[in-house]
């Protein structure tokens, strides 16, 4: 089944889904970002999960994802607004 991969990154935790085709939703997940462990970690948390998403589309649904979205917030500066 055709499908892709939306990940939503957070300041602490990570959600993503597999969506259909159709946009439903056919798995859901959560990981920690591992911000606490530094930026190195929080990239390197990121390709994990996604590799497992993937990993995951390719055996449950026959075939891995045909492409992913990813949301990562920027960096704020609270003392310019």
């Amino acid at each position: 089944m055709r499908h892709v991969i939306a990940l939503d990154v957070g300041g602490t935790g990570m959600k993503a889904a597999l969506a259909g085709p159709g946009g439903e939703v056919l798995h859901r997940a959560r990981r920690a970002t591992g911000r606490a462990q530094g930026p190195d970690a929080v990239v390197a948390g990121i390709l994990d999960f996604a590799a497992e998403l993937r990993a995951y589309g390719a055996e449950r649904f026959g075939t891995p994802a045909s492409a992913a979205g990813v949301a990562v917030p920027g960096i704020v500066d609270e003392a310019h607004g």
